[in-house]
């Protein structure tokens, strides 16, 4: 375990957290709290700290009811067992005693969390304090949609990092032997039974490194999701409302259009809506190279068929180089100077994950469009 220092202690940081994502959350404008599977609370940042006026450890495990109000205790507690039992998102009002023993209104939301392998490991919240933060719904939302995206940013650092190192040596031994076949093949004669067992230390080590990508792919692809009934049109309202301030700052105009009537999908909510905010993110980002016509991000779900739901998202950006339109959804290929390459490897994933498909065109009056199509949940004939 990690050690991190919060509220002026040392505390061992529990299974599951990076003390990176500590250092993120301890300067977070809410109040962040993090349990385990076993419904205790293991960890909270320094505003929850502050406001309450109490140490970590006194708050971790049942310790941070204490500060709710007896009038709503029960309540609060119930509501949240009966969500967490069933890994659903919740949220709800309660009294928080404050540092200067005053009681406060506070906003509570909570959503499931989960490793990379799909695991549940149990929750992580917000808190606002209503009475002195009228922070908007979909800002709160869009905090902890980031807040629980940290994990998995994090995770895929990590794994980058080690596909690296794991890559390094093969690469290495490949160029050292190449250099070393050029040199035997200008000498007269050359030493062809030399250049032989070269090439096929080659043919080695390439393969290595084949396995090595081989097995990051099934690896991001093994997660298994828990799956809800949802609408696509939802998502993309969640979406626009995440993205629209964003957008707004660059310049871009946010258009969406949704197909009449709901598109109902089984999906992970939460992972489904990272999948589109990262399209769109990209889409926004795209268009900032760009100086032709008007900055614009088109978001747009359809029906195609019978059978299947459609999302695209558009840019009026410089468009993708055609030799790229493949390319962009390997590992580690990415055109940002500070990109790790893995965010549409991983949305790739994803939507396979979810049965679905994803691919990029350019079109033809300029920019990118990315599809996403996902089945619809509808009986088929028989």
């Amino acid at each position: 375990m990690d050690e991190c220092t919060t509220g002026g202690s040392d505390f061992e940081l529990p299974v599951g957290l990076d003390i990176r994502f500590c250092d993120v959350m301890d300067i977070a404008p809410v109040m962040i709290w993090v349990s385990g599977q076993d419904k205790l609370c293991n960890w909270l940042n320094r505003p929850w700290l502050k406001f309450t006026g109490r140490s970590i450890e006194a708050e971790v495990g049942s310790g941070w009811t204490e500060g709710v109000h007896p009038d709503d205790r029960a309540r609060c507690l119930d509501c949240y067992a009966s969500h967490f039992d069933d890994q659903k998102e919740f949220r709800m009002e309660y009294r928080l005693l404050r540092h200067d023993g005053i009681y406060r209104w506070i906003d509570f939301t909570g959503i499931p969390r989960y490793d990379h392998d799909g695991r549940f490991l149990g929750y992580i919240g917000s808190c606002v304090d209503t009475e002195g933060n009228r922070q908007p719904p979909g800002e709160m939302r869009r905090h902890l949609l980031e807040v629980a995206d940290l994990n998995r940013s994090a995770d895929a650092a990590i794994l980058s990092s080690a596909i690296s190192h794991e890559l390094n040596q093969p690469l290495a031994a490949i160029m050292a032997n190449a250099e070393a076949a050029e040199i035997l093949l200008s000498a007269n004669p050359p030493d062809l039974d030399q250049v032989k067992e070269i090439l096929a230390d080659i043919r080695r080590d390439d393969q290595r490194a084949a396995d090595v990508i081989s097995h990051m792919r099934g690896f991001l692809r093994k997660s298994e999701v828990a799956l809800h009934e949802i609408d696509l049109n939802h998502t993309v309202s969640i979406v626009r409302d995440i993205l629209r301030p964003y957008a707004a700052a660059k310049g871009v105009l946010l258009s969406v259009g949704r197909e009449q009537g709901s598109l109902p999908i089984r999906a992970d909510p939460i992972q489904l809506q990272q999948v589109v905010l990262n399209l769109a993110l990209n889409g926004v980002d795209a268009i900032g190279g760009s100086a032709s016509g008007v900055p614009t991000l088109v978001i747009q779900t359809a029906r195609v068929g019978a059978y299947t739901a459609e999302i695209s998202v558009a840019d009026s950006g410089p468009g993708i180089p055609a030799d790229w339109l493949e390319l962009i959804f390997e590992p580690f290929f990415t055109t940002k100077q500070e990109g790790t390459g893995l965010g549409l490897s991983i949305a790739r994933a994803i939507v396979e994950n979810h049965g679905g498909l994803i691919w990029a065109e350019n079109v033809p009056q300029g920019g990118a469009m990315f599809r996403v199509t996902l089945p619809l949940t509808i009986e088929f004939p028989a």
